[in-house]
């Protein structure tokens, strides 16, 4: 599976939502909120709220890519990035809950792909024109989290309860640790864009490990 553009993203998220849907497969729980992130970035660059929206577009598809490629690796052979095995493991842990196989999808996408797929789309001292467009990303993923929550909280009353009690602070804290996540993330694609290939690969792995020791 490999994306040319947001719509193939769009469209190939979609697709595995529909067969984790037939399936019964928790992968389906991620790729869902990852689409509907997609969805709202989509929107964005139509909107044209982007300083660049074929660059932005350019970045998702990098993005999502690396999501595809880590999803299709575990389906051949149990392969991939370190904190993606770790995401995967847990498909068929029943102990595990819907809210667990969100974060740890994003732990993997935002600790490890992002900065990747940032560096490549603008390498070098490029990277320093995307950081106001990386950045409005925030604002995107801070509204589908209040979209999930609501959803969540119709699935399961306990989560309905912890909005009640928490009074929005469970938002504010998931909030918070995406943004801190992204912050880390930006910082790590311009230590990426300026790096050669031994020492890009040495960080990759580096963040991989680290991302892998988050999740577990």
């Amino acid at each position: 599976m490999a994306a040319e553009d947001i719509d193939d993203v769009m469209d190939g998220l979609a697709g595995i939502v529909r067969e984790a849907g037939r399936a019964g497969d928790r992968v389906g729980y991620f790729a869902a909120l990852y689409r509907q992130v997609t969805v709202e970035v989509r929107t964005a660059i139509h909107g044209g709220l982007f300083d660049d929206g074929a660059r932005m577009d350019r970045f998702d598809t990098l993005f999502g890519n690396r999501y595809f490629d880590a999803y299709d690796a575990w389906r051949r052979d149990r392969s991939g990035p370190r904190c993606w095995r770790e995401t995967f493991g847990l498909l068929d842990d029943a102990d595990t809950i819907i809210v667990q196989h969100l974060l740890l999808g994003v732990n993997a996408h935002i600790n490890l792909d992002l900065a990747i797929a940032a560096a490549r789309t603008s390498p070098g001292e490029a990277i320093h024109a995307l950081r106001r467009d990386f950045l409005l990303i925030n604002d995107i993923l801070a509204r589908v989290v209040l979209v999930v929550q609501d959803s969540l909280g119709a699935l399961s009353p306990l989560m309905s309860l912890l909005d009640q009690v928490g009074a929005r602070a469970d938002e504010r804290i998931l909030d918070f640790s995406v943004r801190q996540s992204r912050e880390e993330a930006w910082y790590n694609a311009v230590l990426l864009a300026g790096q050669n290939e031994d020492e890009r690969e040495a960080t990759i792995r580096r963040l991989d490990i680290r991302a892998a020791v988050l999740a577990r």
